[in-house]
């Protein structure tokens, strides 16, 4: 998906977009499953956009505050960059295999 938010300037950084750690979670979405945006990473040029993330089963009773900051950690967990990134570390290294 290439979805963009646009923001109050005084919520936005220099090129417009959205703060790190900016999440959505309540005008848009799917009404039958928890799901949010999330602003992980700073953009370069202005060229990031959220992670979308859903939640199709929980069945370790997360509540939605919980499941946002899992998304903001493991965001920022690689070890291959000081920076966190636009999806969640393990499925950016599954794609390098």
């Amino acid at each position: 998906h290439m979805i963009r938010f646009e923001w109050h300037p005084s919520d936005a950084d220099r090129s417009g977009i959205s703060q790190p750690g900016t999440i959505v979670d309540k005008v848009i979405g799917d009404p039958f499953f928890y799901n949010f945006f999330f602003q992980s990473q700073d953009g370069l040029k202005g060229t990031s956009c959220p992670t979308r993330y859903i939640a199709l089963k929980d069945e370790i009773n997360c509540t939605v505050d919980d499941l946002q900051n899992i998304a903001n950690l493991v965001s920022s967990g690689s070890q291959r960059a000081t920076k966190s990134f636009g999806i969640a570390t393990p499925t950016y290294y599954a794609n390098l295999v």
